[in-house]
Formats: structure tokens, sequence, C-alpha cells
């Protein structure tokens, strides 16, 4: 006859295997709000919209602007706290549908929701960039509205590498940086059997900081999968200068009525040593043909040659 002692030990080595294969389940990591949140997950509802970049582009500030709105309602934490970057489309966090819808709230239906309908909405900043992510949200949410947060590519790779570099994914400076870049892009091109095929390798933000800036190229993987009815594209100085306006116009986008917002402040920016001119005259000259392939894709006309 087994030993009380060594059967208890004989449990407990079970367990701790079990957990191990299950880590959704991990005692230490048990929330009630997480369980409940997932444990309602067949009730919450999709998203209505997603803002999917560009990131440095303003993309923080306009869904706190969002969300500020009666009928706009934000995805949350197990916390309940107001969830950022959900990442789940590069799958980089879970893949699980459940964990995806656990985020967004119950919107039940009410009497006056024909006139004043109750809407959801997530952003992440990378969804843009990565390949795979037009495909996937498509076979998900087909319908669902995507918005794109446009700025001078010069300006947001500048942002992006500081960034980085207060992360310590990049220790070179700025210019050495995009120098780098330049290299491989060269040498891919004359080497395309180089190029990765792993799908995060576009999604890689310190590896591709400059590749970033060439909207062009990421736009059409969108348009393969999305009729451009269904994205609204702003600019990012648009919702600085203008930023009542600009949110009347993602308002009727989003089929909402207009609302006053009263908290417009902006997302304190980090000061940044001034860009050398050189540089900037370099960066012009490298991003004009691919922002003219831009203009005549969208049908706009950003003005970022300075």
């Amino acid at each position: 006859m087994a030993s009380p002692i060594y059967s208890d030990y004989n449990l407990k080595k079970q367990i701790k295997f079990w957990l191990l294969n299950n880590p959704q389940f991990n005692p230490y990591k048990f929330s009630f709000g997480k369980f409940y949140r997932k444990l309602t997950s067949s009730l919450r509802t999709f998203p209505h919209f997603i803002i999917i970049g560009v990131g440095r582009a303003g993309t923080t500030a306009l869904y706190s602007y969002l969300i500020q709105h009666p009928s706009i309602h934000p995805v949350l934490a197990a916390d309940g706290k107001s969830a950022t970057d959900l990442h789940f489309f590069e799958y980089m966090i879970s893949d699980s549908i459940s964990w995806y819808k656990s985020h967004f709230p119950v919107l039940l239906p009410t009497l006056n929701s024909q006139k004043h309908p109750k809407i959801t909405g997530e952003y992440t900043s990378t969804y843009f960039y990565h390949p795979d992510t037009p495909k996937r949200i498509y076979q998900l949410l087909p319908k669902v509205k995507l918005i794109v947060i446009l700025r001078n590519p010069i300006d947001k790779i500048y942002s992006t590498y500081y960034q980085q570099f207060r992360y310590g994914e990049v220790s070179t400076s700025f210019e050495e940086t995009i120098d780098a870049e330049l290299r491989r892009i060269e040498i891919l091109e004359d080497n395309p059997n180089l190029f990765s095929q792993h799908p995060g390798f576009s999604n890689f933000i310190s590896q591709n900081i400059l590749r970033h800036g060439i909207y062009a190229d990421y736009f059409m993987k969108w348009f393969e999968f999305f009729n451009k009815k269904q994205i609204l594209i702003l600019n990012t100085d648009d919702l600085k200068k203008n930023t009542k306006n600009t949110l009347q116009q993602v308002f009727e986008f989003l089929d909402v009525e207009n609302h006053p917002i009263e908290n417009l402040s902006q997302i304190a920016a980090r000061k940044y040593p001034k860009l050398n001119d050189i540089t900037r005259k370099k960066l012009i000259e490298f991003y004009k043909p691919h922002n003219e392939r831009l203009n005549k894709l969208l049908q706009r006309n950003f003005e970022w040659d300075r």
C-alpha cells in the first residue's frame, strides 16, 4: 500500500505537469476579471472598426478621442482598464478568437439603438505592416471599417528611431541606422533570393525603420482584400491642426452622430534633437518617388517633399 506522503507527492507532480501543459489555467496568473471576460466572450461584440496604423503618427491620440464619444465603447483588459495594441491579427499573443472577443464589450440593443448605435473598435499601430494581417482580418471581419493615419515618413521614421533607441533595439546613430538599411535594400534588390520568407520580418520595426515609411507598398496588400471605401485615410497634420473637423470626418465614416469631444489634449511628445539638414534632404530624395506612387494610388496630395 502506497504511503499517504508518496501519494500526495505523486498527485502534486501530476498537477504540476498538467499546469505546464495548460498554462491558461495557471493559478498564479488567475484573474477573475480575465476568467469572466473569456467566459462571456460569445456574448461580446466583434470590433466595428480597427485603427491599423501607422505607428508614431497619432493612433493613440485618435483612439483616446474616439472612445470619449458616447456611442463608441473601448476595448478593455482583464483589470477593466483600456487595453492597447492587442496585436491579435499578428498572433503575437494569442490566436484564440474567444481571447480576442473577451476584450470587447457586450453591446445589447436598446430602444434608441437605431438613432444612437453602439459600436466598439481597437487599434494596433503595427497591423499595417504585417503581410498576413489584411487576409486574417478579412477572413474574420470582412465588413469591418479600417482607419489609417499617415505622417510625413521622414518625421515618422525619425520618431520611430528614437523610440527603438529608448527600447534598446538600436544603438547606432540615426544616420548609421538609415545607411545600414539602405545597404540592405540594395543587397536585396541585387539578390532577391536572400529576402526572408518569414511573415513577421516586414513587421519587425528596428530592421525596417526606413521601409515602414514606404506606405504605397503596404497599401497594395490591403487593397487586395478591402474595398477602398472601407478604409479611411487620415493625415497626422490634419489631426493636430484641425482636430474637430478630422473627428467629424471619422464619425461620419463610422456612422455615428457628430459629438463634441471634451479632452482634445495632445499626447505628450518627446523632444528629439533637430534632424540634420543634409540627412533630411537625402531622405526627401529617397521618399520622393514612393510618395508620388502613394499620391497616385490614393488620389491624394500629401505634400511631404520638405
